[in-house]
């Protein structure tokens, strides 16, 4: 395949809906039709069903062959016996691609699953036809107005997902878009029959929209193909990379999942490590670490300090530190002194972590103390931990919880070393809601923002350890 082959996959004149039903109860409707209508694709829509119709006020046309123009791309959602024709209506409508959302193929362990999948690939590839799944959710983009899910966002950013499964790329792409995270293209491929991880990863690789390449894979088609291609993306740009099938169960889950060869785990932490691929293990580390390479500066060093937080999460705080090869540094007197000078002893912890009442008493003194921190050569992050709004349920109207949240803001304006957010959520509603917008407030400064600051730390640890290897390789 030559670079960039791909790229009318993600920029689709027109789409084809095959098995749309005017139905509202139909699944087909809601979660592929609706998005493109919410996302205002550009391009012409053409649902298909044999009995015809209108849905949103858009003609169901009974087959491919009658519609009067071009059809890019198709998503069919039907049974898999019907797969083969599909395929051919396709080839002789001229279209490039069709991506299955239909299940029943290898996935499901079958003779008969694996045998319709292989013939699937066969007459697609005779016909020149390229296929997306089966199993699978296929794309969002953006920048060409077109997604499976219309709750994400429509603004366009800087990240590439690849993601194996379709419920994990909606996680992702959910929770790390509330931590302003934002999309150049998502991809979910599922059994990767045709179109595979191999061949989304050298197209992410070239693709001048996407600085970051994350993936969540469960197995691969070719592994020696995979490696040479991981290595090419890896000298590129920064891959984050979450595999599935870690465990015993985890592998056989990931076959009836995918169908897919899940491999040693040893061999691919052996691989990820050669390669400087970061890997992490769970949906919500992928999201820490695209928030630390999207949002913060590489520290100059480990030296963390830590504001904001009361006395025996200062010592929890600590241990998240040291257990993931941070420090947490003593102030020096010199340092100390200063802060004195506007600061009351009572009520004020200056060693670090530093647990501070100067934040509700005088925040304006509180911004010129982290600006003292910050400033001393011993410190190389700052990191203020926000205490989880339940912390003052007696404020009905959460006015000290505003002013922490304010005045924290103000902090990272002035602070002169790299400064994330640590916002614990809240366990009461009314309180989670709190701690939502507070992190929002954040996120608008592209300030990262953890839930924890051991997961906070982790990230540290993981993107320092990819800047010193990468500078080690030149």
């Amino acid at each position: 395949m030559e670079k960039k082959s791909l790229d009318y996959l993600f920029n689709p004149r027109s789409i084809g809906f095959v098995g749309i039903s005017s139905d509202p109860t139909s699944m087909m409707r809601d979660m592929f039709l609706k998005p493109f209508i919410y996302f205002e694709f550009r391009g012409a829509i053409y649902p298909i069903n044999p009995k015809g119709g209108e849905i949103h006020g858009i003609k169901i046309y009974s087959s491919l062959g009658d519609i009067p123009g071009h059809v890019d791309y198709v998503i069919a959602s039907l049974p898999a016996q019907y797969s083969i024709k599909v395929i051919q209506d396709c080839a002789a409508k001229g279209v490039k691609a069709v991506h299955f959302f239909s299940s029943g193929f290898s996935e499901i362990g079958t003779e008969e699953g694996k045998t319709m999948e292989t013939e699937l690939v066969k007459i697609a590839r005779d016909k020149g036809v390229r296929v997306i799944g089966p199993n699978s959710m296929g794309i969002y983009c953006p920048k060409s107005r077109i997604s499976y899910w219309d709750e994400f966002p429509k603004e366009h950013g800087s990240v590439g997902y690849i993601s194996q499964s379709g419920g994990n790329s909606i996680q992702l792409v959910q929770m790390a878009s509330a931590r302003g995270i934002l999309f150049s293209k998502v991809i979910s491929y599922g059994n990767a029959c045709d179109i595979d991880e191999s061949e989304l990863l050298e197209y992410m690789t070239d693709d001048p929209d996407t600085e970051i390449i994350a993936m969540y894979i469960e197995g691969v088609k070719d592994g020696q193909r995979f490696i040479e291609t991981l290595k090419k993306a890896a000298k590129a740009k920064p891959v984050v990379i979450l595999k599935g099938g870690s465990s015993n169960a985890g592998s056989s889950a990931a076959a009836s999942h995918t169908g897919s060869l899940a491999g040693s785990d040893i061999t691919w932490s052996a691989l990820c490590h050669q390669l400087g691929v970061i890997r992490v293990f769970s949906m919500e580390e992928l999201a820490d670490l695209l928030v630390t390479f999207q949002f913060m500066p590489v520290p100059e060093g480990r030296n963390v300090a830590i504001v904001g937080v009361g006395g025996g999460a200062s010592v929890l705080s600590t241990d998240d530190c040291e257990n993931n090869d941070l420090t947490v540094p003593p102030l020096p007197p010199e340092i100390r002194s200063k802060i004195l000078e506007f600061t009351p002893h009572v009520g004020n912890i200056l060693r670090n972590p530093i647990d501070s009442q100067l934040i509700f008493q005088d925040p304006g003194g509180f911004v010129n103390m982290i600006k003292i921190i910050s400033d001393w050569k011993g410190i190389d992050i700052m990191m203020a931990l926000l205490m989880s709004t339940d912390v003052f349920p007696s404020f009905g109207d959460s006015i000290m919880y505003n002013l922490l949240v304010n005045t924290m803001l103000d902090s990272c304006q002035v602070s002169s070393k790299p400064m994330a957010a640590v916002i614990q959520p809240g366990i009461h509603p009314d309180m989670s809601r709190e701690a939502f917008a507070a992190q929002q407030k954040f996120v608008s400064m592209g300030v990262p923002v953890y839930h924890s600051v051991d997961k906070a730390a982790n990230a540290f640890r993981k993107y320092l350890e990819y800047d010193r290897r990468k500078r080690e390789r030149g």
